[in-house]
């Protein structure tokens, strides 16, 4: 008797779920290409208008920002020359990856 209720106890307490707080650490924006605005240096600032009717976003860079062409890490020059050869501006979209506490983009890709 005292087996069963062990087990039923133990059972009991492994169905309940954690008590979690959840909280958005980083925000992904996917950007049509020609509302995007590469940045210029490692330590610089990239531009985007996340919506049609959303103010533009002008958000810092680092050197630790990670840039992505066809899931390809690559330098922000190389990622600069890629988005150049980009005939169809308005048929592209880019992938910002937002850390919200630091406010810095961590992540830009693209997929030709």
């Amino acid at each position: 008797m005292f087996t069963r209720l062990l087990v039923l106890a133990s059972l009991t307490a492994l169905s309940f779920t954690a008590g979690a707080d959840f909280r958005t650490v980083q925000r992904a924006y996917e950007v049509v290409l020609t509302d995007f605005r590469a940045p210029a240096t490692a330590n610089g600032t990239a531009s985007f208008q996340p919506c049609e009717s959303c103010d533009t976003m002008t958000v810092r860079v680092t050197p630790q920002t990670r840039y992505q062409v066809n899931n390809d890490v690559v330098e922000l020059a190389e990622f600069r020359r890629q988005l150049r050869t980009i005939s169809d501006r308005h048929a592209e979209t880019v992938i910002v990856l937002h850390h919200l506490k630091a406010d810095i983009l961590t992540a830009i890709s693209v997929t030709l």
